[in-house]
């Protein structure tokens, strides 16, 4: 595929690509939990007789904090800026994940260090890397998101794989540090020295932000309640539901449909190759054409992986397929909701809107894979639920073809 950019855009580019950099490094360590939790599972259950249901208990946790925080989270960025709340989030998680390897055999101990991971959490959601890029980028937006969001499917390439040859020499406790010491050596150095924004551009100069301080008329609240708002976030929920779940018990899954351990675990990167092409794709496409098309088309991929896995169980090359798939719908799906978010309703409030629905996309990616494995424990299969997301996908994709024209930009800010 070529890419061809406008004159603003290379503009952009040259100015702004260092932040895009680190940004994608902060997005590719927010999802080492998301990415690791399903690898974890077996090791955990065989170490302390945990079942897969309280094992993915743990990583629940996070849904309620961030859900009632994220919006407070998301205010804290229009009005501060992203760069520090960043910082604080990626040390944070750092040393959370090394913590975590000291848990057990009582699944309190387990219970209680997912505690603070949900605190960690909401300061490395992404409403922050993208508030920052949004601000910066106004022609080549799209791919610029995509970019910085392919920090994800860099994590689910890297974490998968990493963490099973590493539970795999050296236990599971050696894995959690491994996994810890790896991304933060990638991702803290790029996030300290290359990662700004507007608004901290204008705090360090002493200048007051015009363009991105939240309004005193209660626009930003006017938006959170608006139809459009809702249904474009009721929409992300329910594919992050489908999306996350799937992801986070990638190994678990195909390992159930009668794949070895090994197996699943060489096929689980092609998740991450998969992801970074759907979502440069994505983003070289949302500059060219309407978001609501392309979100209306990419959230029904998860239902071919669901067929797939359900019609071909074994499979090794209908496994590859169905994992492929899923990754192109991983790659569009939260780029597709960040830049719905700032064309529908603009940059002034992009962290309260975006942080909103970042939350709810965290309460999926807790609770749908929690359910997943509700699933399993009482029927001792993943088949029922993937046969649930297949009307999911679709209530999905009409929310988002049926959100209407983008409104003007001078009726935005």
């Amino acid at each position: 595929m070529s890419i061809r950019l406008d004159g603003d855009a290379r503009q952009e580019w040259r100015d702004h690509w260092p932040v895009v950099a680190a940004a994608m490094a902060g997005v590719a360590m927010s999802t080492i939990n998301s990415y690791s939790t399903g690898v974890f599972i077996e090791p955990l259950e065989q170490a302390f007789g945990w079942s897969r249901a309280q094992i993915s208990m743990g990583p629940a946790i996070t849904a309620p904090i961030i859900i009632f925080m994220g919006p407070v989270m998301g205010a804290a960025i229009d009005r501060f800026g992203p760069r520090r709340i960043g910082l604080i989030g990626v040390i944070s998680v750092f040393l959370l994940n090394m913590l975590l390897s000291t848990v057990g055999p009582s699944i309190w101990s387990w219970f209680a260090v997912w505690g603070l991971i949900a605190i960690a959490n909401i300061f490395i959601q992404p409403s922050v890397w993208t508030s920052a890029v949004s601000g910066m980028f106004s022609a080549g937006r799209g791919f610029a998101l995509a970019l910085t969001l392919s920090g994800s499917g860099i994590g689910s390439l890297v974490t998968p794989f990493l963490v099973y040859e590493l539970t795999a020499r050296y236990g599971w406790r050696m894995g959690y540090v491994g996994l810890a010491l790896f991304w933060a050596v990638v991702a803290i150095p790029l996030i300290y020295f290359l990662f700004t924004s507007v608004k901290d551009k204008d705090r360090i100069a002493g200048r007051t932000p015009i363009s991105f301080t939240p309004r005193g008329d209660g626009a930003g609240k006017r938006q959170l309640l608006s139809r459009r708002f809702i249904q474009l976030a009721v929409a992300g929920w329910l594919i992050a539901s489908v999306v996350i779940s799937l992801v986070t018990n990638l190994v678990p899954v195909l390992s159930s449909s009668g794949l070895t351990r090994g197996e699943a675990a060489a096929i689980a990167p092609l998740l991450g190759v998969a992801s970074i092409t759907g979502r440069l794709a994505i983003g070289f496409l949302l500059d060219r054409m309407r978001g609501t098309i392309l979100a209306a088309v990419s959230v029904c991929l998860p239902i071919a992986t669901s067929l797939l896995l359900l019609g071909l169980p074994g499979s090794v090359p209908g496994a590859a397929a169905a994992v492929l798939i899923l990754g192109l719908a991983l790659g569009a799906e939260l780029d597709l909701v960040a830049y719905l978010t700032s064309r529908y309703f603009g940059l002034r409030n992009f962290g309260l809107l975006f942080g909103t629905i970042g939350g709810l996309i965290t309460l999926a990616g807790a609770a749908g894979p929690l359910a997943m494995n509700i699933v399993y424990d009482a029927t001792k299969s993943y088949d029922s639920a993937l046969w649930f997301y297949i009307p999911i996908c679709l209530a999905a994709s009409l929310l988002f073809l049926f959100l209407g024209p983008y409104p003007h930009p001078d009726d935005l800010d």
